[in-house]
């Protein structure tokens, strides 16, 4: 007989990650991603265009781990109209020697936006253009707010600049954050050295030629072939493309609408996780465009899963 399903709510987990080990925990596991280590499918998406919301299902298991991950993530984007959260979702862990659930973790989506976010910051940190750079941040939901501090984290002395559809919500999240409001999209992409876009969009936020010479580009919000944050045309303008994952990135993220057009080819991206490996490395030029597409892996759900499987076995041990 197996042994009962421990259950973590939110309130038993949040205090026991610091954003610090869960970037080294993801780098790690992207790492060994892209080094083939990771059974990892293609994730489950359902969608429901009616009420502005989509849930997506991802599992996976690192070889030799001892446990394996499957989560369901939503985002239902017209919540707060209600008082309630974008986001929700939970984690199930498995073991991995027996197939028997280990632990649930009611997180409420927050370790989905935490390995996230560390995510966003190895990709802004990848490619930086300069040490201390300006970063303009589109969006001004859960991620975005992440985004200014974990960015910070990896560049010391950033400098935030927000964007959003509501103009009083952006004002409240870059209070919050410690941000300026951009006065325009036009404004934003002048006045920034790092990109990251962190939206639910359905289109292009703004247009290829709008991008500047030297810009680096972190998409995080296009992860479902029904959305879009960048155009096509900017992939085509770019010196570099990192991907996540390739056949992913294909299937749902802005590379592959820009393969589909036809502006680039299915193989011009390299693997984030073999750069972050330093299996390569790329020599970035002054003018360069660079991008980093991201689509969330199950590697990243596995890797803050067990970490914090790992900090709570210590607890039960003390």
């Amino acid at each position: 007989m197996s042994d009962p399903l421990s259950t973590y709510a939110l309130k038993d987990i949040k205090p026991l990650l610091q954003p610090g080990e869960v970037i080294a925990a993801v780098k790690e596991a992207l790492i060994r991603h892209s080094a083939g280590e990771v059974q990892s499918p293609l994730p489950g998406q359902l969608t429901f265009p009616e009420v502005n919301g989509d849930c997506h299902i991802k599992y996976g298991h690192i070889r030799g781990a001892d446990q394996f991950v499957v989560k369901i993530a939503t985002g239902f984007y017209d919540n707060p109209q209600s008082g309630q959260p974008v986001n929700n979702g939970l984690m199930l862990l498995f073991d991995a020697r027996t197939g028997a659930p280990r632990c649930l973790f009611q997180d409420e989506g927050w370790m989905t936006a935490w390995r996230t976010a560390a995510a966003v910051a190895l990709a802004a940190h990848c490619l930086a253009p300069r040490p201390a750079p300006r970063v303009g941040i589109i969006g001004t939901g859960q991620q975005a707010q992440l985004a200014t501090q974990w960015v910070a984290v990896v560049l010391p002395g950033a400098t935030f600049m927000l964007l959003g559809r509501d103009a009083s919500r952006t004002r409240e999240t870059a209070d919050r954050c410690g941000a300026r409001v951009a006065s325009s999209m036009a404004s934003l992409l002048s006045n920034s050295d790092i990109v990251i876009t962190t939206t639910p969009a359905a289109h292009a936020l703004f247009a290829a030629e709008d991008a500047h010479p030297g810009q680096h580009f972190v998409a995080v919000g296009a992860d479902g072939p029904e959305k879009q944050e960048l155009p096509p045309q900017l992939f085509a303008r770019a010196g570099v493309i990192l991907t996540d994952d390739r056949a992913q990135c294909l299937a749902l993220s802005d590379f592959g609408r820009a393969v589909r057009t036809g502006v680039v080819l299915a193989d011009s991206d390299r693997a984030f996780g073999d750069m972050l490996g330093a299996r390569f490395t790329l020599e970035r030029k002054p003018a360069d465009i660079t991008i980093v597409d991201l689509t969330g892996l199950a590697a990243q759900d596995i890797a803050i899963a067990n970490l914090l499987f790992g900090k709570l076995q210590e607890q039960a041990h003390q």
